[in-house]
């Protein structure tokens, strides 16, 4: 069954063609949760159907401290809407995808309708890059990215209707990395939210979701004792040091921006950055988030101010070549149990 295979390493070959349309795009959802979300929580649902998929919140996901409104799981699926249109280009499929397309169905954020055309897309380098995104959280080569690279990410949130942003200048990124270094701060104060944070994170060893040690560069004691610890002390002023340091440090961050604050657009800045971050990894770049200052309304006052723009700004991503290739990915659900 497809639904028991392991989604970061699936190959193309394993792509069922000898079976029916169906099960083929429910092989194609193996990819589509690869998408990134906030600490891992895979936010997303999906219901597979004769000719469509439904991608819905899943309300078990939710992170009512740090995101009351579901603004960031609602980008998360955004992303993962990004992936699964990429992979049906890839294996011969159209897709036509409605955004909201019925608002009294509870949680539902997208419909994709498909059909096999039998006319695989020729240029998939985005497709492949898919499995080749990670979140990178240690320090960058101090390698400057190049500016044809960086419009080709602005291009690529432009095809949403969103903006990407580049901040290259220092003065600008080091005032960035200040209003993120205050957003840990801000959201750090308050316990309960600590705790949510603490309840995402994961032992090395354990597989599904949430964040493991060993993606927050913490050796093999702190990642087991990670999730213990953060639930009784606070770490905010070390997080808040640590994420200054990288985004001061990066030589490009990026700000992803929307024309209006709402949940159509939400869903458009996810697939914007998704496709952001898979033409930077097709490109040997990776990034990680700093999104902290963006849940603060000050905080996110101050950026609309500091950059002069008048847009929304939804994701912040520091982005660069990893000083270590060997990432290793983040778990993810077995598709059976995002599958309604």
């Amino acid at each position: 069954m497809v639904t028991n295979l392991q989604s970061w390493n699936i190959k193309e070959n394993d792509f069922p063609k000898d079976a029916d349309d169906q099960t083929k795009v429910e092989f194609m959802l193996h990819y589509a949760v690869l998408a990134p979300s906030s600490w891992n929580s895979q936010p997303w649902k999906f219901k597979l159907s004769d000719g469509s998929v439904k991608i819905y919140l899943d309300p078990e996901r939710r992170q009512p401290q740090r995101d009351p409104l579901e603004r960031e799981n609602t980008i998360s699926c955004g992303a993962a809407l990004c992936n699964l249109q990429l992979a049906l280009h890839r294996y011969g499929f159209s897709e036509e995808t409605a955004v909201l397309p019925d608002p009294q169905e509870e949680n539902l954020l997208a419909e994709v309708k498909w059909q096999n055309i039998k006319t695989p897309g020729k240029d998939n380098k985005l497709f492949k890059a898919i499995q080749q995104r990670h979140s990178f959280r240690k320090p960058f080569k101090p390698t400057v990215v190049p500016s044809n690279i960086i419009n080709t990410l602005v291009n690529a949130a432009s095809i949403y209707g969103c903006d990407f942003i580049p901040v290259t200048n220092d003065s600008l990124r080091k005032a960035l990395a200040g209003m993120v270094s205050e957003g840990d701060k801000d959201l750090g104060s308050e316990k309960a939210l600590r705790q949510e944070y603490a309840s995402w994170m994961r032992s090395s060893g354990r597989k599904g979701d949430g964040v493991p040690g060993y993606a927050m560069d913490l050796n093999a004691l702190e990642g087991i004792l990670s999730p213990l610890t953060h639930r009784f002390f606070d770490y905010t002023d070390e997080f808040a040091n640590g994420d200054h340091t990288l985004a001061a440090a990066a030589t490009l961050v990026g700000i992803v921006c929307t024309p209006e604050d709402t949940k159509k657009w939400w869903v458009a800045s996810g697939q914007a950055i998704e496709r952001v971050l898979l033409s930077a990894a097709a490109n040997g770049i990776q990034a990680s988030f700093l999104n902290q200052p963006i849940p603060v309304p000050e905080l996110r006052a101050r950026l609309q101010s500091l950059m002069e723009i008048q847009s929304w700004p939804q994701l912040i991503v520091r982005l660069g070549y990893p000083t270590d290739l060997n990432i290793a990915p983040t778990p993810r659900r077995r598709l059976s149990e995002v599958l309604m």
